[in-house]
């Protein structure tokens, strides 16, 4: 308890900022988590398991001021607009800056596409809120997929490729061990590390030319929707089938690069590789793992990249 006084105490000499007073809104909303900043009201409650540094880190600022705190932690353009989207007792429903170039009230993938100049600072500066894609429902639910369908949908078809592996040496003849099994599926998963690192690098955070409305929407489906709403939490795993397509392409260039003794084992190791990558993304969005572990290290260098260091 000690320590928790203190730690306090040095937060509140670092800052130092006294509570200040909302009548008509703590009073009336008790489960709100509400700050300050320049005058302006933000109620931050969605935000806190969100916040790089963890829950624990906002919890002395309940009805603060954040001036002191922002004076002495310089934030990033990024992080101060998504602030906007917290404000209190706003009467617009989007910000100014927002309106003036895309209609939310619209499916958008039709839209990113005029953006050209603006694209690439509008599709970095993030937003709290769900994103509509397709005016169509049926094209829409393609690209929507909770998180427990991916080990639901891909640990069997991991499961396959491994029976299928056996099988194969087993009808075959061929003469393999555990061992050289294990390496083949240990090979497949360090596939899938290398690819997602080329993948996330070349394509996903390519910068699309100004002029070509394609390429523009192209870039905003494939990974710029995740990066301008980062807590859309349907939207934070691979959607099915294009996973399933993409696999399947993927089947076919392994199948002239491996022997078949080795392929349906890599295969399963790619996709297991898969499946704790994407599980693991979404958990650090939406996890708050224990201050000082390596998943909330994790967390945090993940933060960066959305609203710091874009490119890394």
């Amino acid at each position: 308890m000690a320590n928790t006084a203190n730690s306090t105490c040095d937060v509140r000499k670092r800052t130092g900022e006294s509570k200040f007073q909302i009548q008509s809104t703590e009073n009336k909303h008790n489960n709100q988590f509400v700050v300050s900043y320049k005058n302006q009201f933000y109620n931050i409650k969605d935000f806190l398991r969100y916040h790089p540094g963890g829950t624990k880190t906002l919890n002395f600022f309940k009805n603060r001021s954040l001036d002191k705190a922002f004076e002495e932690n310089p934030h990033s353009k990024a992080a101060f607009h998504l602030l906007q989207d917290f404000m209190l007792n706003n009467q617009e429903k989007y910000q100014k800056y927002e309106q003036s170039l895309i209609d939310w009230n619209q499916a958008i993938l039709g839209q990113v596409g005029s953006l050209g100049q603006h694209y690439s600072e509008w599709v970095n500066l993030p937003v709290n809120r769900d994103i509509k894609l397709f005016k169509s429902n049926i094209l829409e639910s393609l690209t929507i997929t909770p998180w427990y369908m991916i080990p639901i949908v891909w640990i069997p078809v991991c499961l396959h490729f491994l029976y299928a592996g056996w099988t194969c040496i087993s009808t075959n003849n061929i003469e393999s061990t555990v061992f050289k099994v294990l390496i083949s599926y240990i090979f497949g998963i360090f596939l899938w590390t290398l690819l997602e690192y080329v993948l996330h690098r070349e394509l996903f955070h390519f910068e699309p030319p100004v002029n070509s409305k394609i390429l523009i929407t192209l870039h905003f489906l494939l990974h710029g929707v995740h990066h301008k709403a980062p807590f859309d939490n349907r939207r934070l795993v691979f959607p099915i089938l294009p996973a399933a397509l993409t696999t399947k392409v993927l089947i076919m260039i392994y199948s002239m690069v491996f022997p078949q003794t080795t392929l349906y084992f890599i295969v399963a190791g790619t996709l297991t590789g898969y499946v704790f990558y994407d599980l693991t993304h979404y958990y650090l969005h939406h996890g708050a793992p224990k201050v000082g572990t390596y998943m909330y290290l994790m967390k945090r260098n993940h933060n960066y990249h959305h609203f710091l260091h874009h490119d890394l």
